[in-house]
């Protein structure tokens, strides 16, 4: 853990959203499921297949490899999801899980970002 924030810090210049995920108000396992998801580790096909999990690796949705950026960002149906999000809101999709979890969350307005925080768990956990 240490290790990974110390990478973090020098490779990037966003800032880290790992402090915000716990002030949240929604249950400890999304919470936790969001960290995982920030840190990259969610136990999609491609991670599984890290560790000799010998089944498909292709997304169910749309048939194309299945990643963490694949599956909450560039698959079909996650697009649609953002799309509709971008409509209700203006938000535009964040670019990759770094950029979510980074300037995207911290550029957004001060008042409301508690609220987009609660609607990026719940999208991400929807998903």
């Amino acid at each position: 853990m240490v290790r990974s924030m110390y990478l973090h810090l020098i490779n990037t210049h966003t800032p880290f959203g790992h402090k915000e995920i716990w002030k949240i108000k929604v249950p400890l396992k999304i919470k936790i499921f969001l960290w995982f998801l920030q840190k990259e580790v969610v136990l999609t096909k491609d991670n599984l297949s890290r560790k000799n999990w010998k089944g498909s690796q292709k997304c169910i949705g749309c048939n194309l490899d299945e990643s963490i950026q694949h599956l909450f960002l560039d698959c079909h149906y996650a697009r649609m999801v953002w799309r509709m999000v971008y409509l209700a809101t203006g938000l535009t999709q964040p670019k990759s899980i770094r950029h979510l979890f980074g300037s995207w969350l911290s550029n957004q307005n001060i008042e409301i970002s508690d609220l987009i925080w609660v609607g990026v768990a719940a999208l991400c956990w929807a998903i």
